[in-house]
């Protein structure tokens, strides 16, 4: 009695093949040792297993400067750098100096980033604006109630206190306006030519500028207020923004890195992708509703773009 080397199965004394697995048989290999009891041993040949191999695609021409296994579809117009299809859809600006051409991660950050700069200082302007003119205000209607209080009429004193307010808003702008008016007179004065029309002249004109003034520092003063507290959303939601494109780039370069293991088991292994805003999105809404939400990202990005460059003349 002999058995096959290989697969253990018992086989015929004169058989040149294994019936069981094919295996071919010699002479010197039918039979088996045994251990004494008169049964042959067999021990069968250890399992070696050989895990799919993690084959790199395989293209002509420049890789992707960030997923160095996908080929470069395009350059960055801000830097040079290669970049794939997945970054040349996902980074961009469709307004500005750089609208509608191709960016790379680093450049839409640093131009984002640049956004989110620039909110702050016009913010900040905006903000040193509105101070000095609550402050004129405050000291405008001070002095107009107390012209009332001191000629005897609350009530008068109370309109005069929101009149020199109004003025006060924009104290600035109304002082160059009564200078302005006070040299016009002086030179109508030396001209000699000072009657009773310029006096009603003078009269309206400063009718003219208080009101003007009322009205500035009312539109203003909503202008600043509307401002600051949409300003102070932009810089949040660009923020956001910004943190979400890095943590899509983060999850891209390492899903890149470990083609073929799934989410689960990436979260388990790779620590980086624990707090990763976008590897969550993932798990949640799948890949199409994660990118989705990245495209909504690049979105406000934009507008807020877009807002940031039509306040820019009145911030300044």
């Amino acid at each position: 009695m002999a058995f096959c080397t290989k697969c253990g199965a018992e086989i015929s004394d004169n058989a040149a093949f294994c019936t069981s697995c094919g295996e071919p048989i010699s002479n010197d290999k039918q039979k088996q040792p045994n251990d004494g009891s008169g049964v042959p041993t067999f021990t069968p040949p250890t399992p070696t297993f050989e895990p799919p191999k993690n084959e790199k695609p395989q293209f002509n021409g420049p890789a992707c400067y960030y997923h160095k296994d996908e080929p470069a579809v395009a350059k960055c117009a801000r830097c040079g750098k290669y970049i794939c299809q997945d970054c040349f859809d996902n980074y961009g600006v469709s307004g500005g100096d750089y609208a509608g051409q191709a960016l790379c991660y680093d450049c839409c950050q640093q131009l984002v980033a640049e956004n989110v700069n620039e909110l702050k200082r016009n913010k900040g302007k905006i903000m040193f604006q509105f101070i000095l003119s609550i402050v004129g205000i405050v000291i405008g209607f001070i002095f107009g109630m107390s012209a009332g209080i001191e000629s005897g009429d609350v009530g008068s004193g109370f309109v005069t206190g929101l009149i020199c307010a109004g003025v006060g808003g924009v104290f600035l702008s109304a002082l160059k306006a009564f200078f302005s008016l006070t040299w016009e007179v002086i030179k109508i004065a030396f001209a000699g030519q000072f009657g009773i029309l310029t006096i009603f002249s003078i009269i309206f004109q400063i009718i003219v500028i208080v009101f003007k003034c009322i009205w500035i520092t009312i539109s203003n003063t909503f202008y600043y207020i509307k401002y600051l507290r949409e300003t102070s959303g932009f810089i949040d939601s660009d923020t956001n923004a910004l943190q979400q494109m890095k943590d899509y780039m983060e999850y891209t370069m390492i899903r890149n890195q470990n083609r073929g293991v799934d989410l689960e088991t990436l979260l388990n292994q790779k620590s980086e992708l624990a707090d990763n805003s976008y590897a969550r999105m993932v798990q949640e809404k799948g890949e199409e509703g994660a990118e989705a939400a990245l495209r909504d990202c690049v979105a406000t990005i934009n507008e807020n773009g877009e807002i940031i460059r039509s306040f820019n003349n009145r911030a300044a």
